[in-house]
């Protein structure tokens, strides 16, 4: 797919990428996936906040043609209204950080989690994929090395697994570690170490208990207790996790004039690393994400 980057989202902090008021136990619940019931972060709040890093703000657009490209532009006079030309997908869920009884934490996945990966990753134009391996029993999980791994079982959350090292497994830590983090960090080596690739009905069962539910009052200022009513519980990604989504350009909208490409704006916004505040619960901490942007190759 030509004129395409990859996105990548890693988790700082707690995020809440919230649906507004929920039915359940969860008063705030997270945005997921409508098929898969996975965190998910949705294309149009990461082009938001995208935009506002940049200050695209509607006079800005006015009169910066770039911006007015990159990010679409309403309301403007003489009909120059239309679509910005970059188009993010919703960034789907890679790794979920989980708890583990030795190594302190892993970065689980699953063998479909890797398989819709690694379709995404195809169509982008990504060569030389390795292969997702196949998980035989739902006992069972794949390590990369020895450091998840204690008397040979692997302890995740309330959750255990007889540990194998994979090749394939290994393969695939050392390509997200190396999209998310880069090759000259030391964070990919804690990475690849961390990885584990976990039986697909389990990775449902974390994605669905294993993210972070705080309960939050509203301290009244007359006598400095909870106000009534002002009990909720709210959920959000937590920190460490990973997504991946699509950032496409394939024509430049409106008359801008020929000096913007599609591969310009690409290079000026979707290129340098980002620090993004994503979702809700900023004034307490929540949605500080790295972005880090690659070429599809």
């Amino acid at each position: 797919m030509p004129k395409t980057r990859l996105y990548w989202l890693h988790c700082l902090s707690p995020t809440h990428a919230g649906i507004g008021r929920g039915v359940g136990y969860i008063d705030l619940p997270i945005d997921r996936d409508a098929v898969t019931n996975w965190p998910i972060i949705r294309g149009s709040s990461f082009k938001g906040v995208w935009a506002d890093h940049f200050q695209a703000t509607d006079e800005r657009r006015k009169t910066d043609p770039r911006l007015k490209a990159a990010f679409g532009i309403t309301g403007a006079a003489d009909n120059e209204s239309h679509s910005g030309a970059l188009l993010p997908t919703d960034a789907k869920l890679v790794c979920l950080p989980v708890r583990s009884f030795r190594g302190t934490f892993a970065w689980a996945s699953s063998p479909l989690c890797l398989q819709m990966l690694r379709r995404t990753l195809t169509l982008a134009g990504v060569k030389d994929l390795p292969q997702v391996p196949s998980i035989a029993a739902d006992g069972q999980c794949h390590v990369t090395g020895n450091t998840l791994i204690e008397s040979g079982k692997v302890y995740l959350e309330d959750l255990d697994f007889a540990g194998t090292e994979h090749n394939d497994a290994k393969q695939w830590a050392q390509r997200i570690g190396a999209w998310v983090f880069g090759p000259h960090d030391p964070w990919p080596g804690e990475f690849l170490k961390r990885f584990v690739i976990l039986p697909d009905l389990a990775f449902d069962y974390l994605c669905e208990t294993g993210t972070e539910v705080h309960t939050r009052v509203r301290i009244d200022d007359n006598t400095k207790t909870v106000a009534k009513g002002a009990l909720w519980t709210e959920e959000s990604l937590p920190a460490e996790s990973i997504l991946m989504g699509v950032i496409q350009c394939q024509r430049v909208f409106g008359p801008n004039g020929t000096d913007i490409t599609p591969d310009g704006l690409l290079d000026q916004f979707a290129k340098d690393a980002l620090t993004l505040q994503i979702g809700g619960k900023a004034t307490v901490g929540r949605g500080q994400v790295r972005c880090i942007f690659r070429e599809a190759n």
